[in-house]
């Protein structure tokens, strides 16, 4: 169990005591940047919890490891946002550089991230907006299964129409999947975790948890003071102070630290196949996948700086740069930007700016930036008021 999860040895090693032991509690919170493991040790401990043979390993034969492997476990459900279309572009070049069933498995995994989300079972009670993507759904399923492991590939230019045609699909499915977790989507699972499964263990896994609307965080928060026998929650989340004191308190936390560079580039190589000698020299994963999402991520921390310089400007506040308001608004630049400048402020507070009064400045800056990802995550503001409201409450901000 966790083999093929590279780095968080000691959450990896905790987690497996827990479940050797008996001892893993029925509700667990996955907290820490992206691109830490978050989701990757989830899939790998519902493998563990429903492991027929008892060891989990990766090539566990057992058929509920056949089926956790190619994410079609029927009593593992996933809900939530995440960031689908350019892990399922890296992942496609993966296979098609490489043509071997561990990159069959890497692109079939990031593909059922995406369309696991529309289980009919998710959908109940709200089956117009299932319909207008259930036959890109099923398209796409279709498509996937001349490209599973055990299945000989189709020769490189068929390969290169399918993926893509995947990647058509997934552009027009992504957007359907549910940023903000509704209480729908709570009440059906809840309603499933209590329905009679046998020996087999549940588990539900709720990416960006801090994105559930109030209603579904008091339907959760429900259900987690008395879990059903044989149900897990994993929630994962990059922001642990976005979630309900309440639901965290009957959470019991595990922090995913960042990886450092060195083991960035252990999973690009080892994973995607991408070595540094190949000239592209990416210094983190989240580098790589922006990379695929055609984000330029030099340029968003320069424009990170210069958007820093001018709230440090001295004297009364002038205007935002109107070229560098637009820049950082964009759509596919506004998120990355906002963790470019938190970036910014972790680095100021490790070289000293944190030091005397300015440490409940930075504080501030800090709560601010959380804050506008919240108000454009969870109620999609427009980032261009974001942005304005940003500089000026960063600009105001008492020392």
């Amino acid at each position: 169990m966790f083999e093929n999860l590279i780095g968080q040895e000691q959450i990896s090693m905790r987690l497996r005591r827990e479940v050797e032991g008996e001892s893993l509690p029925a509700s667990l919170l996955f907290y820490g940047p992206p691109y830490s493991g978050k989701l990757t040790m989830a899939l790998e401990l519902a493998r563990g919890l429903t492991c027929l043979a008892g060891d989990a390993r990766w090539n566990c034969p057992c058929r509920s490891c056949e089926t956790q492997r190619l994410l079609i476990h029927p009593y593992t459900l996933l809900l939530g946002g995440r960031y689908f279309a350019h892990e399922i572009a890296a992942c496609g070049d993966v296979l098609t550089r490489t043509r071997k069933p561990p990159a069959q498995y890497l692109y079939a995994r990031a593909v059922r991230k995406l369309t696991r989300r529309f289980d009919p079972l998710l959908w109940e009670g709200t089956e117009p907006k299932y319909k207008g993507v259930a036959s890109l759904v099923q398209e796409t399923e279709e498509l996937l299964v001349g490209l599973l492991p055990g299945e000989e590939l189709p020769e490189e230019s068929k390969l290169a129409k399918t993926l893509e045609r995947i990647g058509e699909l997934v552009r027009k499915i992504a957007p359907a999947a549910a940023e903000t977790i509704p209480i729908s989507q709570i009440r059906r699972t809840t309603a499933w975790g209590y329905t009679t499964t046998g020996a087999s263990k549940k588990v539900i896994i709720i990416e960006s948890a801090d994105r559930m609307l109030e209603s579904a965080r008091n339907a959760l928060l429900k259900v987690l003071e008395e879990p059903p026998p044989g149900l897990h929650y994993i929630l994962t989340t990059t922001r642990r102070a976005a979630l309900m004191p309440t639901i965290l308190s009957r959470l019991r936390p595990y922090h995913f630290p960042e990886r450092d560079e060195a083991r960035s580039r252990e999973v690009l190589a080892k994973i995607f196949r991408e070595e540094p000698e190949a000239g592209r020299g990416y210094r983190s994963l989240r580098d790589y996948f922006l990379a695929w999402d055609d984000t330029d991520i030099d340029h968003v921390r320069g424009l990170a700086r210069r958007f820093l310089a001018s709230v440090t400007s001295p004297g009364a506040p002038e205007p935002l740069d109107a070229e560098l308001a637009e820049a950082v608004s964009a759509e596919s630049a506004f998120r990355p930007f906002l963790e470019e400048l938190s970036a910014l402020l972790e680095a100021g507070l490790r070289e000293g700016m944190g030091e005397g009064g300015a440490l409940s400045r930075l504080t501030a800056w800090n709560r601010l930036i959380r804050e506008a990802a919240a108000q454009n995550e969870t109620y999609n503001q427009g980032p261009a008021l974001l942005v304005e409201s940003l500089y000026y409450g960063m600009k105001e901000a008492p020392v």
